[in-house]
């Protein structure tokens, strides 16, 4: 084991080590295992990516790549390597695109319904920290009962560091 510090100039000094092992070195047939997604190539990751797109399962895709090459050995990433890199790769697909997905979402919905209204706000990075939205059934519901809500969420927040909150309610009718 090595602890490292790093230096504000990004010097890296060794803050402490402990030289003696407390498992078995790998043997060398079992080494291709100790590798990371970082070795899944730019043409392997676009496989991936394309035959999981097309709805080929993981386990499917992953065989295929190491009948390529001559077997898993070969490959220098396991199984576990590939789940783990799709999963980023949908995380990161999921997060670019959620404020456009949420506006482009309100856009289509003021486009149908007329009485639909939407607004977002943004922070100085230009990410959403506030949406509101309200549909026509719900204004004219506002017009004829003049209910409001006061609602107070930040005691929980999601990934995003946000509170949320739907409100669900019954009305009159």
């Amino acid at each position: 084991m090595v602890r490292f510090t790093v230096s504000e100039d990004g010097i890296w000094t060794v803050k402490f080590s402990v030289e003696s092992h407390n498992h078995e070195l790998a043997k060398l047939g079992d080494q291709h295992l100790l590798r990371s997604s970082r070795h899944i190539t730019e043409e392997n990751a676009s496989v991936l990516k394309s035959m999981c797109e097309a709805g080929i399962r993981i386990t499917y895709a992953f065989s295929y790549l190491s009948d390529e090459v001559g077997g898993v050995a070969n490959l220098g990433f396991t199984k576990r390597d590939v789940y783990n890199y799709i999963q980023k790769e949908k995380i990161a697909k999921i997060e670019s695109g959620d404020t456009d997905s949420l506006i482009e979402l309100f856009k289509n919905r003021a486009a149908e319904d007329h009485l639909f209204a939407w607004d977002v706000q943004t922070d100085e990075e230009d990410r959403l920290v506030i949406f509101f939205w309200v549909d026509g059934l719900g204004r004219i519901d506002y017009d004829s009962f003049g209910d409001v809500i006061i609602f107070y969420t930040s005691y929980r927040l999601n990934k995003y560091n946000l509170g949320c909150a739907t409100i669900i309610g019954v009305n009159n009718h």
